[in-house]
């Protein structure tokens, strides 16, 4: 998946696999990218892929190998702040608002 592909209507669905193995839905709804480097928000599913109640946006780093992109979580508190506050810097909460 590259960013343009991020242009659509349907929703992107990713599944990610955790430490302990369990399989997690994810939808993206953006794609941000701040000093080079690419960060996917997604909205956690439950098992019928439908929207928890109270949606909570996740901000993971999205590292290119092989031509397919991987997403990691952001370990450095500096570096996920620093994130937090483009989008919020570019109005990026409200727009996130908006397509949720």
């Amino acid at each position: 998946m590259n960013k343009e592909d991020m242009e659509f209507n349907e929703p992107k669905i990713i599944k990610t696999q955790d430490e302990n193995g369990e399989i997690h839905n994810f939808e993206m709804v953006d794609i941000v990218t701040v000093d080079d480097q690419e960060y996917g928000l997604l909205i956690y599913l439950d098992e019928n892929e439908e929207h928890e109640d109270e949606e909570e946006v996740i901000i993971l780093k999205l590292s290119k190998v092989d031509g397919a992109y991987s997403f990691e979580t952001i370990e450095d508190d500096e570096e996920f702040n620093k994130v937090v506050s483009h989008i919020e810097a570019e109005g990026g909460l409200e727009e996130l608002e908006e397509k949720l």
